[in-house]
């Protein structure tokens, strides 16, 4: 499978565990510790031209929280002409069930999986936005 996955969170073994859930089913993954490094991986994959097809964002992180980071990476879609439908498919990591993770309330989001949400459900959720 050619399909490339980043992820973005700062718990590492969170991460580590998702990246070996991904990696098992077929994806390449990559990992960002931190909003900076996750902006700093999209723009590389964009100069390289090997973009991600999809985006795993955690909500919360210290340094730029991830709907800082998402709107960054829209900014950047926007600037190099690339419309908001056919933008890598962002889903926002969160460990609370919350009313406002609707994705309709964060503009540029495609949609939010909980941190503890099971392996097939994450796994249905990537496949439908990558196609």
């Amino acid at each position: 499978m050619d399909k490339k996955i980043l992820i973005v969170d700062d718990e590492v073994d969170f991460a580590r565990i998702l990246r070996k859930t991904l990696e098992y089913a077929g994806y390449a993954v990559e990992s960002a510790s931190n909003g900076r490094e996750g902006i700093g991986a999209y723009i590389e994959s964009l100069h390289n031209q090997k973009p991600f097809s999809l985006i795993l964002l955690d909500i919360r992180m210290p340094d730029i929280n991830g709907v800082s980071v998402l709107d960054i990476i829209r900014k950047e879609e926007g600037l190099r002409g690339i419309e908001l439908e056919k933008g890598v498919p962002i889903l926002m990591l969160t460990a609370y069930d919350t009313p406002w993770m609707d994705p309709s309330l964060i503009e540029g989001c495609d949609d939010y999986i909980l941190k503890s949400s099971n392996n097939e459900e994450l796994l249905k959720k990537i496949e439908e936005k990558i196609k």
